[in-house]
């Protein structure tokens, strides 16, 4: 028994170096949604130890409910939900905000939902640059239609 143990620890350790400064976070919860596990907490997450705590710990409340929401989806309907997560969180810097693709997996036992993982990837700097990809082509079509009204 004491193998498998120091399989397991040796296992958590090795994906928690793996995942350390990699933007990707994994997280899960029980059913309740209470924190009981959080890695790599990273830009755009809560710096603080979140186990035993909830969303509403480290986020406003709107986007709390949200990301609650979005967790519930995948407890309620027994498989996954993938989304855009944008959020703000508190302890922050003021007003920064962040993007994440999750993923969002029930745990089940026995057949029974017991809670979810949670994959979190900081897709932050790639949504600017989308952003600012978009405000680039929009002023291209505003200087193509006014060259080819120009007579």
């Amino acid at each position: 028994m004491e193998d498998i143990v120091s399989e397991i620890k040796a296992s958590r350790a090795l994906l928690e170096n793996s995942l350390r400064n990699s933007g990707v976070s994994v997280s899960q919860q029980d059913i309740a949604l209470y924190y009981t596990h959080f890695t790599n907490s990273h830009q755009g997450m809560a710096q603080e130890n979140l186990v035993g705590k909830t969303d509403a710990d480290w986020l406003p409340k709107a986007q709390a409910n949200k990301l609650t929401a979005i967790k519930q989806r995948a407890l309620d309907g027994k498989k996954g939900v993938r989304e855009i997560f944008k959020s703000t969180p508190r302890g922050g810097k003021e007003g920064e905000t962040y993007y994440n693709d999750i993923r969002v997996e029930p745990v089940e036992e026995d057949g029974k939902v017991i809670g979810i993982y949670t994959i979190a990837i900081d897709i932050t700097e790639f949504h600017k640059a989308l952003m600012r990809l978009e405000e680039l082509n929009g002023r291209l079509l505003k200087y193509i239609e006014g060259q080819l009204q120009s007579p």
